[in-house]
């Protein structure tokens, strides 16, 4: 029975690279009917991302796939989301700010697939799951902000410390991962 569910962590993986364009397009529409459904297509992105690691914790349905997969599918969401947002709001996402966020997730998935293929075990960092939960935090309130009043978002420098600090933590957990390359 369990058999037919174990590739669910993988499929909510996998929706969430599908609904990635499809946020980007809703979003790039700019309209307060797209930017309502560009929020709740973020928003179900990422209960995917909670989902499919609970699941698959939950009922032991890891796989070597899903181990894969998963990390992928989360920068593809919030460095998609990053960019998109980069767009509307340069001084909140300047390029300097994405240039590093996708620099750290590069370094990252280098030194993932390289401890793979070392055959040992790369486990995501405790910091980088915090570092992931507050980039989409973050991502969820300059959405509703973008829906409520897109000005208020230019007018706030706290919202470019908030990116700034999702910055810094993006780096600091990256530095776990570059400990564990000298074991």
């Amino acid at each position: 029975m369990f058999f037919k569910y174990r590739y669910i962590p993988n499929y909510l993986s996998l929706l969430r690279i599908i609904l990635t364009p499809i946020f980007t397009i809703a979003m790039f529409q700019n309209t307060f009917f797209y930017k309502l459904i560009s929020l709740k297509i973020f928003f179900l992105a990422s209960l995917s991302d909670f989902l499919d690691g609970y699941i698959a914790r939950k009922y032991n349905f890891v796989s070597n796939f899903g181990k894969s997969i998963d990390p992928i599918s989360d920068k593809i969401l919030v460095i998609s989301s990053f960019i998109v947002l980069s767009i509307f709001y340069p001084s909140i996402v300047p390029f300097w700010m994405l240039f590093l966020i996708i620099s750290r997730d590069i370094l990252v998935t280098v030194l993932r697939y390289y401890r793979l293929n070392k055959s040992s075990n790369f486990k995501t960092s405790f910091i980088a799951k915090r570092k992931t939960l507050v980039q989409i935090i973050i991502i969820h309130l300059i959405l509703i902000l973008h829906i409520i009043d897109p000005g208020y978002i230019v007018d706030n420098e706290y919202l470019y410390y908030m990116v700034l600090s999702s910055v810094l933590l993006s780096w600091f957990s990256a530095f776990d991962y570059l400990l564990l390359i000298k074991k």
